[in-house]
């Protein structure tokens, strides 16, 4: 019983470890906020807009690859299509992405990015400084943040932060065709958000379409690129589920597709840059529950097999020596069937005349010693002649007993050395 809980103690203290180096640990969610996908049915999400969409016979299609695959989605590189992206970009764009992403927009279609600048939705609350850059460089605009120290703004800023800016409007600045029969945008902010302030970058100089009712700075742009366009929307909000309803937010979206898209374009959600992918995501991976499920079962079987009613002693066996002779005879029967009897009764002569040289000091060649022999009273003249007839038989290629040659020499050899 104690081997056994020694057993389980040090296999579960190996799973631990494993567990702590190797396997990623999933970050702890209260509650999976909304987010901005096409399959998102939640006050975030914009299911309500690729119904819609399809309602009103548009193509619709979901982007789940990078942007380096955007050429074969829809019309592909021809024009006339829209693609509807969401920042920040829970998966960032990388720098292969950058080159196709605007061959796609100079070909004649149309980028719509809707950034969480504005307004702080909840799948946004936590915005990387990165992210920003990120949403200068796709639109040509530099967002950077508002410093105020007036006390009003101070104290305006307070009560943001404690209730959060529930409703935010926006006003047309101009006349434009995006903008027919627009009088207001309405957009709602769960979380307190900045303030920014907007320049264009180098040489674009993007149209501004609305501003704040409050602050009166600008909210969403359009620039010229090549032959596409980007519209720029600093609320994330108001064409989500919850919001899609609200004021003029569906006729400004329905005047950007209808002044964006071809008869033959297509409407492209961005699901990929925010976690909906079709190729392999290792994080989705380690974090999927079926993936722990099936871990843990693998760990409860490899317990019981360990634990189970395999014997974990093995029976006392006494120390037995080994059996010279048997390695013999095997060492034997390997080189009897590799080595011809020719060859070996080659070398045991070659080897019974080296001994001897080497006992006299001369070169061990192999030459034969028949005048020392001779010399050696203690090896009779039939021993000598023996081997003599031996050694032609063997050198002329005759078939030799090596058993009763070895024996000749054994004796010889055990008289003169």
């Amino acid at each position: 019983m104690k081997q056994r809980f020694v057993t389980f103690a040090l296999a579960a203290g190996a799973l631990f470890l494993f567990y702590l180096l190797f396997i990623p640990k999933p970050v702890p969610q209260i509650e999976k906020p909304s987010e901005p996908l096409s399959v998102d049915t939640g006050a975030d999400g914009l299911q309500g807009l690729w119904r819609w969409l399809q309602a009103q016979n548009i193509p619709v299609v979901s982007l789940r690859s990078r942007y380096d695959r955007l050429g074969g989605v829809g019309n592909g590189d021809h024009g006339g299509n829209v693609m509807i992206t969401v920042l920040p970009h829970r998966y960032p764009l990388r720098r292969s992405e950058w080159r196709p992403l605007t061959n796609w927009i100079e070909s004649g279609n149309t980028l719509l990015v809707i950034a969480a600048l504005d307004d702080t939705p909840r799948w946004a609350l936590f915005l990387d400084p990165a992210s920003v850059q990120e949403i200068s460089q796709l639109t040509h605009i530099q967002f950077t943040s508002q410093q105020a120290d007036s006390r009003a703004h101070r104290l305006r800023k307070g009560l943001n932060t404690l209730l959060g800016n529930p409703n935010i409007q926006g006003i047309p600045v101009g006349e434009h065709p995006l903008l027919s029969n627009v009088q207001q945008i309405h957009g709602a902010s769960e979380y307190p958000a900045s303030s920014w302030d907007s320049l264009p970058i180098e040489d674009h100089m993007p149209m501004e379409l609305l501003q704040r009712s409050d602050t009166k700075t600008p909210m969403m742009w359009l620039g010229r690129q090549g032959e596409g366009q980007v519209i720029v929307s600093a609320l994330a909000s108001p064409f989500t589920n919850s919001q899609i309803d609200k004021a003029d937010n569906a006729r400004l979206l329905s005047n950007i597709i209808a002044w964006s898209r071809a008869p033959h374009g297509v409407v492209i959600f961005d699901d990929a840059h925010q976690g909906l992918v079709s190729y392999y995501d290792p994080k989705a991976f380690f974090s999927d529950p079926r993936l722990h499920r099936t871990l843990l079962w693998l760990i409860a079987l490899w317990l019981v097999f360990v634990l189970g009613p395999l014997p974990l002693r093995g029976s006392f066996s006494p120390w037995k020596p080994v059996d010279e002779t048997v390695l013999i005879e095997a060492s034997g029967r390997f080189y009897s069937s590799v080595v011809t009897p020719a060859e070996a009764a080659h070398r045991l002569i070659e080897n019974f005349f080296n001994r001897l040289r080497r006992k006299l000091g001369l070169p061990e060649n192999g030459v034969p010693l028949w005048d020392w022999l001779g010399a050696q009273a203690s090896v009779s003249n039939e021993e000598r002649a023996s081997l003599q007839r031996r050694f032609a038989s063997v050198y002329a290629g005759e078939r030799v007993e090596l058993t009763e040659l070895q024996r000749l020499l054994s004796d010889i050899q055990r008289k003169i050395i």
